[in-house]
């Protein structure tokens, strides 16, 4: 890619457009095309941040036509993660919600020398052991691209979140300082990763400024009635504190696995087995904002007005982080620096 070149991107499955913010973080010339998701709220949110609507078309029913009139040179996805995820069935290319990503493949063969120059994935961790990377892997193969596949967490970027993930760069063009390994890396080369969780920054960094005000914590509060039935299967962190258990869409909605919650007076400490001893620790939710945060968006970055907590916790539950995409994006076209 020469410095004049601008990026034409298809995203698909946008959601609340991390990928996006991926790109202007990287600050590379590039414009999306087109976006593309099923999800009326995350498409209402991506109107709302980049005043550009999302086609809510089915990405399996595109055809290789309306692919080709886009004339893009690069693809950006965040497939359906729930057929790989751990705690699911992990029925992989058996899961319906893999049909519209096969299709992808399908029509990347289809397009041949149309094909997209670049291409950029996020999956979850596990995707790399199925059927459906298989399959991406012989397609990207069979096109003579050459690819990088990483499992990343904001983590080792010094970010105090464990979000592991599946992360590919691929290329039609050879990149020449890129170092292109058979074998799926845990870092990216060239970038001066965290290898030690003292290095990554503390949660506190990260909070709402009005976070220590009595307001915000009863607006975000564990209801009692979860910390006397539930409380002991909290990951209680505080403000600290270097990391963060990975925040999923049910964040507020269940308690086990779902993410952090934030211990606010830190003057006492819970008793082992003893669900009454978390009352005066004021534990809360961490708010949507936060999390934000923690995944890499900016600061600009908002939910649409109408959304309710459980709604923006959803969304960027189902989203990635900016952090990672943007540096991926920087390893990918390294030849222009």
């Amino acid at each position: 890619m020469n410095n004049e070149e601008e990026l034409r991107v298809l995203e698909f499955y946008s959601g609340i457009g991390g990928m996006h913010y991926g790109l202007l973080e990287s600050k590379l010339k590039f414009k999306v095309i087109q976006s593309f998701d099923i999800n009326t709220n995350a498409n209402a949110n991506y109107l709302h941040t980049f005043k550009e609507k999302v086609n809510q078309k089915s990405i399996d029913s595109l055809t290789l036509k309306e692919l080709e009139s886009y004339n893009s040179n690069m693809w950006t996805m965040s497939p359906p993660c729930q057929p790989f995820t751990r705690n699911g069935l992990q029925l992989d290319d058996k899961d319906n919600r893999t049909n519209s990503f096969l299709h992808l493949l399908e029509q990347l063969v289809k397009l041949d020398k149309l094909a997209p120059t670049y291409i950029l994935i996020e999956n979850v961790f596990g995707f790399e052991k199925s059927n459906t990377r298989q399959q991406l892997i012989e397609t990207l193969k069979t096109l003579n691209y050459t690819y990088q596949e990483f499992i990343l967490s904001p983590q080792s970027f010094f970010i105090p979140n464990q979000r592991t993930r599946y992360f590919l760069v691929a290329s039609r063009n050879p990149l020449r300082n890129c170092s292109i390994s058979p074998d799926i890396q845990l870092s990216i080369p060239g970038y001066k990763h965290s290898t030690d969780l003292m290095e990554c920054n503390q949660i506190q960094e990260y909070l709402d400024s009005n976070s220590t005000e009595e307001g915000h914590y009863q607006k975000y509060q564990i209801p009692m009635d979860i910390l006397q039935s539930k409380g002991m299967l909290l990951d209680i962190k505080q403000a600290t504190d270097r990391t963060t258990n990975c925040y999923t869409r049910a964040y507020g909605k269940y308690i086990e696995g779902t993410g952090s919650v934030l211990q606010t007076d830190t003057r006492f400490q819970a008793e082992i087995d003893n669900n009454q001893s978390l009352i005066p620790l004021k534990l809360r939710y961490f708010s949507a904002k936060e999390i934000t945060r923690l995944h890499g968006f900016p600061e600009t970055f908002e939910f649409h007005p109408s959304f309710t907590s459980l709604q923006q916790y959803r969304l960027i539950g189902n989203s990635l982080n900016v952090k990672i995409i943007s540096q991926l994006l920087l390893y990918l076209f390294s030849n222009k620096q």
